[in-house]
């Protein structure tokens, strides 16, 4: 299952390069997609809160990596993408089934992990958006050092992880 909800989103179109779509293809077929099959390089799900109104995006300063980031982890075994962003989205935010249907990613980008704290080496993220204005939200802290919500120019300043920052890229042209 997880497999071919895989196969249907890898796309030129939100690929941030022709590497990544090739790698995401060969990633795939290895198999053993998740963390809990191969610690070292895996599939993640990685969501990007947005207001909307106020054109303000949430991001968070994550204990594990020490960096500032958008909200997301790695995809379960036995789960689809709908489940990993819902459970992800419960974890981190504390809203419960926020999507109700499979949503379409809008970015894919490989990030090579380099801190001793985790076994991960590479994560292949799948990107999501999440329009909130956060007044649901629930913020489990321990996850987290700090979290906020700033305007795009206002987290370019902080978020210096590539991926990241072609996340926030994204939203410059978000209608």
């Amino acid at each position: 299952m997880l497999k071919e909800q895989i196969a249907k989103i890898i796309e030129p179109s939100i690929c941030d390069s022709e590497d990544t779509r090739v790698n995401f293809l060969k990633r795939l077929e290895e198999g053993n997609f998740t963390r809990d099959e191969n610690a070292q390089a895996h599939y993640c799900a990685y969501f990007l809160p947005y207001n909307q109104k106020d054109k303000k995006v949430f991001i968070v300063h994550h204990k594990k990596s020490g960096l500032w980031l958008s909200p997301g982890g790695h995809i379960d075994k036995g789960e689809g993408l709908l489940e990993t962003l819902n459970r992800e989205i419960d974890e981190e935010l504390g809203v419960k089934n926020f999507f109700k249907e499979a949503q379409s990613p809008f970015l894919l980008t490989i990030t090579p992990i380099e801190n001793k704290v985790q076994p991960c080496k590479v994560h292949y993220d799948i990107w999501y958006l999440v329009l909130t204005d956060g007044s649901n939200f629930n913020v489990d802290p321990k996850e987290f050092h700090e979290t906020r919500w700033l305007t795009i120019d206002e987290a370019e300043k902080i978020v210096t992880d590539a991926p990241n920052r072609k996340a926030l890229d994204f939203l410059r042209t978000y209608k």
